[in-house]
C-alpha cells in the first residue's frame, strides 16, 4: 500500500513539473507598452524573447513589436495581443510610452484606463515619446538598444512619473518627454498638465529644478544659459519654513548645495574666490524656481504639493487661502538660495 502511495505521489509531482514547464514556455514577456491616437488608437507591445546562441552558449534577448488598433485603448491592446499565439506576461513590463498626438489630448484618460487594467503595472514609468507608431516599431530593429538608453537616462537622473499616479480623479501632473536621436532616447522636456491638457513646458535647468521641488533629486546637473555656466549640485537640500504674515501665511524655501564641476567661458572658478559668480548663480536659480511656482501654485495647480507645507502650520487658514486665492498670489512662496563652490 505504501509503495502505491509513493508511486502516486511521484506521478503527481511529475505532472505538476510538466505543467509548470509548459506554462512558462507558452508565455512571452511584455517589456514596454506604446499607445498613440491617430484616426483611432494604436497600440504597440514590445516583447522580449530569450534566444540561446549555440556558438557562445549564451542567451540573448530579442525584441519585437506586436501591433494593434481599435476605437478604444482596450480594442487596440486586444488587437495587438491577438497577433501573438502565446500568452502575454505583463509582470515585467516597466515602461509606458505615449505618442505625440495623445500627449496633446487624452493622455490622462488613456493612462487612467491602463492603471485599472492588467496591461498596465502601477510602477510603470510613463514617458511621452516623439515617435509615431511606425517609428516606434523601427526602433526595435536594433534589439534592446533603445530600452537600454532609457534605462541609462533614468540612472543619470530623470523626472519620474508612474502609472499609479493616474489612478485618481486628478487631471493635473507632470509627464517627462523623450525624443529619439540616432536610435537612442534623449531627455527633451517636462510637460505640465492642468485639467488633462498641456499647461506649460519646462526644459533645461527649469526641468531639473522641477525634480528638486518634486523631491526626486539627490544630484542636479544645471546649465544656466544667461550666465553661460554648467555645473553639478551635490547633496541639494530644501528647507521649508511656513510663517504667518499680513496676507495670512507665507512659505520660505531655503535651497542649499555644493557646486561641483563648474564650466564657464572664463575657465574654472576657484572655491571661495568668486563670490560674484556664486551670487549670480543664486539669483538665476531663484528666478527659475519662482517661475516654476508661478506655473503651478500660481495657477492653482499644486503638482509639487506645496499646500501641505502651509497646512502644517494652520490647516483651517490654509483652506481659507485656497478658497480666496491668496495662496496663489505672487510672493506667497519665497526662495533663498545658497549654492557654494567646493
Amino acid at each position: 500500500m505504501k509503495r502505491w502511495l509513493v508511486c502516486f505521489a511521484l506521478l503527481g509531482a511529475a505532472l505538476l513539473v510538466g505543467c509548470t514547464s509548459s506554462g512558462l514556455g507558452d508565455r512571452v514577456s511584455v517589456k514596454a507598452v506604446y499607445v498613440e491616437k491617430e484616426r483611432q488608437y494604436e497600440a504597440r507591445l514590445l516583447v522580449l524573447e530569450s534566444t540561446p546562441n549555440a556558438d557562445t552558449g549564451q542567451v540573448s534577448e530579442q525584441a519585437r513589436c506586436l501591433s494593434g488598433s481599435g476605437e478604444t485603448v482596450y480594442e487596440a491592446l486586444l488587437d495587438a495581443e491577438q497577433s501573438e499565439s502565446r500568452r502575454l506576461f505583463y509582470g515585467q513590463s516597466e515602461l509606458l510610452f505615449i505618442g505625440p498626438k495623445l500627449m496633446k489630448e487624452g493622455v490622462f484618460d488613456a493612462c487612467r484606463y491602463l492603471a485599472s487594467n492588467t496591461s498596465g503595472r502601477p510602477n510603470m514609468a510613463v514617458y511621452g515619446l516623439d515617435a509615431d507608431p511606425d517609428a516606434f516599431e523601427r526602433l526595435q530593429e536594433k534589439g534592446t538598444d533603445f530600452l537600454s538608453s532609457v534605462q541609462q537616462l533614468e540612472k543619470r537622473g530623470l523626472y519620474r512619473t508612474f502609472l499609479y499616479q493616474f489612478s485618481g480623479q486628478s487631471d493635473s501632473g507632470v509627464i517627462p518627454g523623450l525624443s529619439v536621436q540616432e536610435g537612442s532616447a534623449a531627455f527633451e522636456k517636462l510637460t505640465l498638465y492642468r485639467e488633462g491638457k498641456p499647461d506649460a513646458v519646462w526644459k533645461g535647468a527649469k526641468a531639473q529644478l522641477a525634480r528638486l521641488l518634486a523631491g526626486q533629486a539627490d544630484m542636479l546637473g544645471l546649465t544656466l544659459e544667461p550666465l553661460s555656466v554648467s555645473f553639478q549640485v551635490r547633496s541639494p537640500k530644501l528647507r521649508f519654513e511656513p510663517a504667518f504674515s499680513e496676507e495670512g501665511m507665507e512659505l520660505s524655501v531655503h535651497f542649499s548645495g555644493d557646486i561641483q564641476r563648474l564650466v564657464s567661458p572664463e575657465g574654472a572658478a576657484l572655491p571661495g574666490q568668486d563670490r560674484q559668480l556664486e551670487q549670480a548663480i543664486d539669483e538665476e536659480v531663484k528666478s527659475l524656481l519662482e517661475e516654476l511656482v508661478a506655473d503651478t501654485l500660481g495657477r492653482r495647480n499644486d503638482v509639487f504639493l506645496l499646500r501641505s507645507r502651509f497646512a502644517n502650520l494652520d490647516e483651517a487658514l490654509c483652506r481659507a487661502l485656497e478658497e480666496d486665492g491668496r495662496m496663489a498670489r505672487p510672493g506667497a512662496v519665497n526662495f533663498y538660495c545658497l549654492l557654494r563652490m567646493v
